[in-house]
């Protein structure tokens, strides 16, 4: 059986959910695509069973198959969701960082980076959806005391991706700052705009196609140290007609929404 859960998280400290080089500057998403929850509970899963990092293989596709995460969008106490503009200029702050040498403890020549990360505040808070199939719980422990566990996106060494749930609906009919969702996907109009991620479609318009390239898991490094499969996404698109969509369960575009056909 699927089920369609919502949940609201809170950020304790800055989240780098990267997406690109700019120069030197290691830039973030304006939202948190759907994949990074998908690694994020792999890696504590595996942690809690106690693997090496280099052996979370099972638990991500264990969660992928069981657990369809779409992205998570920032939005005020409200509800209102905040565009990409507007989480630039309220959230978003850049730090000065340098790739330090291992063995001489000190900083590699040229290697000072801008770092871009989103900020907590008070009146903001971290909103997104899961479709679950079959049983709520891993290893005993419900999806949603996992959330309040998880180390989301990059930095993590520095501190960054601390966040607690603080907010979950186990049977929603909304998915939060978009529009009607239950366990059959997201519903929209023609006319709508599909925010996050979506894979090519004929119906998606308005947005032009991009590059969806991120640090994945490295059976051989861990987690964040090796990059994904080429793959085209429409962000932000318009439909032109009603479809109903899911985020994908396989890479190279996990967590990218893709639309449901009808049964013919």
């Amino acid at each position: 059986m699927t089920c369609f859960a919502t949940f609201t998280l809170t950020p304790l400290s800055p989240l780098h959910l990267g997406s690109r080089r700019a120069g030197i500057v290691a830039m973030t998403h304006r939202y948190v695509p759907g994949h990074l929850f998908t690694y994020a509970l792999a890696a504590q899963l595996g942690r809690q069973r106690g693997k090496k990092r280099e052996a979370f293989t099972a638990e991500i596709a264990e969660i992928a198959s069981r657990f369809r995460f779409g992205p998570a969008f920032f939005l005020t106490r409200n509800g209102q969701r905040l565009n990409d503009d507007e989480v630039e200029a309220r959230l978003i702050r850049s730090f000065h960082h340098v790739t330090l040498h291992p063995q001489e403890r000190a900083a590699i020549d040229r290697a000072l980076f801008e770092l871009e990360a989103i900020t907590p505040q008070p009146s903001i808070v971290l909103a997104g959806g899961v479709w679950i199939d079959g049983d709520p719980e891993l290893d005993g422990i419900p999806l949603r005391a996992w959330l309040d566990r998880i180390r989301l996106g990059g930095e993590r060494k520095a501190g960054y991706g601390v966040v607690r749930c603080t907010g979950w609906e186990a049977h929603a009919d909304e998915y939060p700052g978009i529009g009607p969702a239950n366990a059959n996907g997201l519903h929209l109009p023609a006319g709508a705009t599909l925010p996050g991620p979506a894979c090519d479609d004929t119906i998606l318009s308005e947005a032009p196609l991009l590059p969806w390239l991120g640090r994945r898991y490295s059976p051989t490094h861990g987690h964040g140290r090796e990059l994904s499969p080429p793959a085209l996404v429409r962000i932000h698109a318009t439909l032109t007609e009603n479809a109903t969509f899911l985020p994908a369960n396989t890479e190279p575009l996990l967590g990218c929404w893709q639309r449901q056909h009808a049964p013919s």
